[in-house]
């Protein structure tokens, strides 16, 4: 059906900031019109020569099949005349939870997965054509304002780039930022410097002891879906094993995430928006990296490595030898994404943002949630002055 994106009247529940008149006509396809959104999304990502990962319709048909029945969704476009000029996914939170709370959630793009099953989307954004994002965003707002049934908008894993227009449209919106680390190749190539010379003296050191005592070490650059699936396979039992031996059930415990990432390794790689890189020595494997391609640049997605006392600092090997073969190949960063882990520092020469946006709607709920909290972090601070008790 149709829907002009603009509220009727003024609610309680909008933001203070108003949203604009949008010229753009807006359609909704229900999840049960999926294959013409898909179709739509399709011919926009062609016209456009979109490089993106999850605006891609690769990634998103893929996280439909396997989630869509999970996951309540829908889907917004907007055109100009007839000429479609952005689409994304909107979906409906499953098992979301505000600390102790449930909440009902919506959420753009590929995310509102349960705990435990997400995809942890990052670098996430709609297909929009440039030039239309601050009207595709309002519109977007707009449109979801209408729907009073959730109480919190969640904007999962966008990067700073990307979050001014749902900013100005949300100023009020809590965000969470976080660190992605990440080597910039152009900066290398600018410089004249081979990789290694590029990362600091200790890291330089550590990588060419660790070279030398393992000798000779094999490595494989998948360069069809066969090879990226046998490749995964093995990325799966090492990444388990570390898991399981730590008493941690690993991420491919779930077995919708598993069935998803079994089939988004091989469409990717196949349409070269991922890539499979495998390490083996002494005949075993001893590291497998599942990398995603977005805009020429590779994401750290997922990992699995031999035991790190049997075959130690193999995580910082593998990602060093990836990165020499990803330099090669001519990719502009390779993006360690959010996280603590060592590695991501000593291989990085540069950082970007990662941030999670969200909006409460002001509501007897949301308003008895803050007022706990408050009360909590009063009487933890109470608590903290409190001298020590001499038991």
């Amino acid at each position: 059906m149709t829907l002009v994106a603009e509220p009727k009247s003024p609610t309680t529940s909008s933001p203070t900031h108003a949203v604009g008149q949008t010229s753009l006509r807006w359609h909704t396809f229900t999840s049960s019109e999926a294959t013409m959104a898909m179709s739509a999304w399709q011919e926009l990502a062609h016209r456009l020569q979109s490089t993106g990962l999850t605006d891609h319709p690769d990634w998103v048909s893929c996280w439909l099949k396997h989630y869509g029945k999970l996951v309540p969704h829908h889907f917004l476009a907007a055109f100009s005349g007839e000429e479609l000029r952005g689409i994304t996914l909107l979906t409906s939170g499953t098992g979301q939870r505000n600390g102790p709370f449930t909440v009902d959630t919506v959420h753009l793009g590929t995310a509102g997965e349960p705990t435990g099953h997400s995809v942890v989307v990052e670098y996430n954004r709609p297909l929009v054509e440039p030039g239309f994002e601050e009207e595709f965003a309002a519109g977007v707002w707009a449109h979801l304002n209408c729907d009073l049934r959730w109480e919190q908008l969640r904007l999962d894993g966008i990067h700073a780039n990307d979050l001014h227009v749902w900013q100005n449209l949300l100023p009020e919106a809590d965000i969470r930022r976080r660190e992605s680390s990440y080597f910039d190749f152009n900066a290398a190539r600018e410089s004249g410097k081979d990789l290694l010379s590029c990362l600091g003296s200790s890291t330089r050191s550590n990588i060419r002891r660790r070279l030398k005592k393992y000798g000779e070490l094999e490595t494989r650059w998948a360069e069809t879906g066969s090879e990226a699936a046998e490749y995964f396979e093995e990325l799966i039992e090492l990444h388990q094993a570390r898991w399981q031996s730590v008493g941690q059930p690993g991420a491919f415990a779930s077995k919708v995430f598993l069935d998803f990432q079994r089939d988004a390794v091989i469409r990717l790689v196949e349409s070269r928006r991922g890539v499979v890189f495998r390490v083996r020595h002494e005949g075993e494997t001893v590291g497998c990296l599942f990398l995603l391609n977005d805009r020429n640049r590779l994401l750290d997605y997922l990992s699995g490595f031999a035991d790190f006392q049997a075959k130690p600092s193999i995580g910082l090997v593998s990602h060093y030898l990836c990165m020499e073969a990803a330099l090669a190949r001519g990719f502009d960063d390779y993006d360690f994404l959010v996280g603590e882990k060592q590695h991501k520092q000593n291989l990085s020469n540069n950082a970007t943002e990662i941030c999670w946006l969200t909006w409460t709607r002001p509501s007897w709920k949301s308003r008895c949630i803050d007022g706990l909290r408050s009360a909590k972090r009063l009487i933890d601070r109470i608590r903290g002055k409190q001298p020590d008790s001499p038991n």
